[in-house]
């Protein structure tokens, strides 16, 4: 646009145009848990309007720029998009794998007093179930019971905390990984979700006289 116009401008000012054309009235919506910005007002291009217009032909000159700032948060909110389902196609949010990858140097620490002090990770059998864990419902009417309804204020289901577990390569997930008393059950917590697996096989290993 800069090379095509007939009138040649200042290339800062062109930029600086592009630039303010980008500040726009938005609203927000989130689309699988991922918050995106939808241009409605062009901010930015009606400014320079009222300034440009005051000298002849000086806003008839830039308003292609304008426009093209403006015009930009579609780009970026398409590119947005088309990350997040890439993204989501190689790092999907229903698969533990996403979360739990690398469990070379993983293993669990006790921090609630039902838990078993002495109890270790089984990492090979955790490596080799992170791909079969089934996605499941976290509430249940047992669970709800002994939280809910029982005076026993010592029960915790998750008494086991996951340390040094690294997520799946370049997917960027920050959560926190507890495990089930059973050794069966992985809770996986993140800034925006709650997700929790199942495996067939316990990953922990107890001492036999607990």
């Amino acid at each position: 646009m800069y090379k095509k116009n007939p009138e040649q401008q200042v290339g800062w000012k062109a930029l600086f145009v592009v630039i303010l054309g980008l500040f726009s009235f938005s609203i927000t919506w989130e689309i699988a848990s991922t918050a995106i910005q939808i241009a409605v007002l062009p901010l930015g291009v009606w400014i320079l309007y009222f300034i440009l217009k005051r000298k002849t032909g000086r806003w008839e000159r830039y308003r292609k720029f304008a426009w093209l700032g403006f015009g930009s948060n579609y780009i970026i909110l398409l590119s947005l998009l088309l990350g997040s389902a890439i993204g989501h196609s190689f790092y999907p949010t229903d698969h533990a794998a996403t979360f739990v990858s690398d469990v070379k140097a993983a293993s669990i620490l006790s921090i609630h007093p039902t838990g078993n002090g002495e109890a270790t990770l089984k990492v090979e059998t955790l490596k080799s179930e992170l791909h079969k864990l089934q996605s499941s419902e976290i509430y249940d009417e047992a669970w709800y019971e002994d939280m809910f309804l029982n005076e026993k204020a010592a029960y915790e289901r998750f008494p086991y905390l996951l340390k040094d577990a690294k997520p799946k390569w370049g997917s960027g997930v920050r959560s926190t990984s507890f495990v089930e008393k059973d050794g069966k059950g992985l809770l996986i917590q993140t800034p925006t979700q709650t997700l929790y697996f199942r495996s067939t096989q316990s990953f922990i290993e107890e001492d036999e006289e607990n």
